[in-house]
């Protein structure tokens, strides 16, 4: 996950494994730019700013999906007697949102992560320990979510659970999607994935939209940016894909884009023509895949490493121009990949 958010508590297959090749620059470029913007809000890449009031329903854009949760039209306001409730591990919450799903959202960071990525942005959310973060219930969370479900709902948003890492918790999301789908509002992971089969099909079909951080296709610099020992979490990243492509739950790809090639860290670089082009087979292979969103390395979080006594692997790296970024953004679309915005 590469959103920044204050140091704060919370307010109540073989073929996976396959090496890379040595990086190279990019050697083409599109002749047709195809940035699409994420729906409901205006062209400008990276903006979040909305060009047209929300409608009362769920927004057209959102047709071609089959909403498991927004866009009831009668919601059930008690939510709390039909829905049985979980206990879960929180770090903060964001009440008001429009950059993680779609339309105005609720947003649940989620405390404990596996990964230690090397550009992660929220380091004091990963402990796992028993006193890390703050004990809450799904219940807790209907009731911020019905203090501004009017907004939420006639934008067709509603909850998004982040982190940390939310797939940790699957009991905890599950609950709130259900919560969520009684409310007539929209669920969304934001993961870099974790879990099993097994809670994987207790979640997925519940929310209506992923957002999968996928670090790197290349499997020996996934495990150097995450801090993996292993390429399990990797083949977990890719088995999370191919779930979410058979319970046809609409997905989009986030992708840091890294492109200091100087000594230091030429080997964290995801702008390689071979990154992106891994990365563009990968969204084309599942079908679930709406497309990808480029996230560009910021520094934000690297105070919180140096507040909790942690080494940052990255400093001093540099953060992409709006050349680079256009020319990644050019590439991919060369690809036919959508490039959200």
């Amino acid at each position: 996950m590469n959103r920044h958010f204050p140091m704060s508590k919370t307010s109540t297959d073989d073929a996976d494994d396959a090496p890379a090749s040595p990086p190279t620059t990019l050697s083409a470029t599109a002749s047709t730019r195809r940035n699409v913007p994420r729906p409901g809000f205006c062209t400008a890449r990276r903006c979040a700013t909305r060009v047209t009031p929300p409608p009362p329903t769920c927004p057209p854009e959102m047709s071609h999906l089959s909403l498991r949760g927004g866009g009831a039209s009668a919601p059930t306001l008690d939510v709390e007697d039909v829905v049985e409730d979980a206990r879960g591990r929180v770090h903060s919450i964001e009440t008001f949102t429009a950059v993680d799903g779609y339309g105005i959202r609720c947003v649940v960071f989620a405390q404990g992560c596996e990964k230690r990525c090397a550009f992660c942005c929220n380091v004091d959310s990963q402990s796992r320990d028993a006193d890390a973060g703050t004990s809450t219930t799904a219940r807790a969370i209907f009731s911020v979510l019905k203090r501004n479900l009017r907004y939420y709902a006639r934008s067709g948003g509603g909850v998004t659970v982040s982190g940390g890492e939310c797939m940790l918790q699957p009991s905890f999301v599950e609950a709130i999607a259900r919560g969520a789908k009684k409310l007539g509002l929209t669920t969304c992971v934001d993961t870099a994935a974790a879990g099993d089969e097994d809670a994987w099909r207790r979640v997925l079909p519940e929310i209506d939209l992923a957002l999968v951080c996928v670090k790197s296709v290349d499997p020996v610099k996934y495990r150097r940016i995450t801090g993996a020992k292993t390429n399990e979490e990797y083949r977990t990243m890719r088995a999370f894909l191919r779930a979410l492509d058979a319970h046809g739950v609409e997905t989009w790809l986030r992708f840091v884009l890294m492109t200091d090639r100087s000594e230091r860290f030429v080997e964290y670089a995801t702008n390689g023509e071979d990154d992106l082009r891994a990365l563009a087979d990968l969204s084309k292979a599942h079908a679930c895949v709406r497309g990808v969103e480029l996230l560009p390395y910021h520094r934000f979080g690297e105070y919180k490493f140096e507040r909790m006594g942690f080494a940052y692997k990255l400093a001093g790296m540099n953060t992409p121009s709006a050349a680079e970024i256009d020319e990644a953004t050019a590439f991919l679309t060369s690809l036919g990949v959508d490039v959200l915005c």
